[in-house]
């Protein structure tokens, strides 16, 4: 991971971003209903957050519009209208000030005004939620008056925007892909690759299940925030299978009938921890190292001097070895994480100027580090512990010209059309939030 980190000046944002490849995606057919009434809820960001998920919001492609983007080069709506806002900012980004937050994100206010909104459904025909999807990205505003109801609307949302992705990730997690969606080499290692950090038995899963539920009240309450998320869910694809509206790559793989979607399994309890397997493997696993990456070059650098110390730093790096066994001849190459000749810019921390923070609270206050104190500036567990995770650039109201804390965070999600993540609002009893979840 290089040190280098590029920033912004200024910004009051909140950022969930990611990079992208050409996407297939669509929306269902909207249902339109009457609204049910929504809970008052405050709004702490005060108009100062803001959000972009490239590609898009949309996830979702029927078979018909897969073929129409083939032949025809249609795009479906929200597949790609936010890469093009967010591209914009690796030419702007040294301009960026607070007035432009909105040439290059979008607004993560809650709610959306009248004249915004695009579409209001009643998932299932229930009076106690509706998702209402904006005009300007189409994510999913859902509102509750029930925690069930708003749960049930999360579901049937994530399946509007995800299904396949979803499908694909529960195969993942249980190795299992290759059968599902083909066996060609790049499913072959996704499938060990992830199965591996966990490789659970049904029974495996199905305990985990079950430890939650027995988890004392907030066990009980998630356990039943799950079960209402997935009769969303699968409420969601009983209904695309009846109007011919789930993704076409089941057609493609073979997986459901052409015409009835027959094939499409409803979602249960196991499968949820199937796909948390997958996404902690990924998101957990590695990452976010940028700022012990730079300490090792500060520690290199004061033990060698500059030059020999950037040559130990570079040899830990994970960047393109010229000595690598090469599959690629006659001229070819692919260089692999080379760092820019002219990086747009470089921030350092001084030596001794960073101190571990504990991230985990323990109410008990029984927690303690293992960590123990080196001399010089790298932690004595450097190489033997985790030490972080995506970037977050947070910096107090003390230093900042308006007087307001500003953070900037960019979860590190890699290159993927449709977005692993997905940008929905969610409101109801004891739930208030608006951001990226998977």
């Amino acid at each position: 991971m290089s040190p280098s980190i590029r920033r912004p000046k200024r910004a009051r944002v909140l950022i969930a971003v990611a990079a992208v490849v050409v996407a297939l995606v669509s929306n269902s057919p909207a249902v339109h209903a009457a609204p049910a009434a929504p809970a008052a809820v405050t709004d702490y960001c005060q108009g100062q957050c803001n959000d972009i998920l490239p590609p898009g919001t949309t996830g979702t492609a029927t078979l018909a519009q897969i073929l129409a983007f083939k032949a025809l080069g249609i795009r479906p709506a929200h597949t790609d209208d936010q890469l093009a806002t967010y591209t914009k900012l690796v030419d702007d980004y040294t301009s960026l000030t607070n007035a432009k937050l909105g040439q290059y994100f979008n607004d993560s206010s809650f709610g959306v005004p009248s004249g915004q909104v695009a579409s209001t459904i009643r998932p299932g025909g229930r009076s106690d939620v509706t998702i209402v999807r904006d005009k300007a990205t189409g994510t999913p505003h859902i509102t509750g008056t029930t925690r069930d109801g708003t749960e049930y609307g999360a579901g049937y949302a994530a399946g509007q925007d995800r299904l396949w992705m979803m499908d694909v990730f529960r195969h993942v997690g249980r190795g299992q892909l290759t059968s599902f969606a083909g066996g060609a080499q790049s499913n072959r290692t996704l499938e060990q690759e992830f199965y591996l950090n966990g490789a659970y038995t049904e029974a495996d899963l199905q305990a985990q299940v079950e430890r939650v539920a027995a988890s004392g009240p907030r066990g009980a309450q998630a356990f039943q925030d799950m079960t209402s998320y997935l009769a969303g869910l699968n409420r969601y694809i009983a209904d695309a299978k009846a109007g011919a509206y789930f993704p076409g790559e089941y057609d493609l793989t073979g997986n459901a009938n052409i015409l009835t979607g027959d094939g499409i399994q409803p979602f249960k309890a196991t499968d949820l921890v199937a796909i948390g397997t997958v996404i902690g493997a990924l998101f957990g696993a590695g990452g976010g190292n940028q700022v012990a990456s730079a300490l090792v070059k500060v520690a290199a650098d004061a033990k060698y001097g500059s030059a020999h110390g950037d040559a130990v730093w570079q040899a830990f790096r994970e960047e393109n070895d010229p000595e690598a066994d090469l599959t690629l001849h006659s001229g070819q190459t692919f260089p692999y994480g080379a760092s820019p000749a002219h990086p747009d810019g470089v921030a350092m921390p001084d030596a001794g100027s960073v101190t571990p923070q504990q991230v985990v609270f323990d109410p008990t206050g029984s927690a303690t580090s293992n960590a123990t104190k080196a001399k010089g500036v790298l932690p004595a567990d450097l190489f033997t512990a985790k030490h972080g995770m995506s970037n977050a650039l947070v910096v107090g109201g003390a230093h900042t010209d308006s007087g307001h804390p500003v953070a900037v965070f960019g979860p590190q999600t890699g290159y993927f059309a449709p977005q692993l993540l997905m940008l929905e609002e969610i409101q109801g009893p004891g739930l208030s939030a608006r951001g990226a979840a998977f």
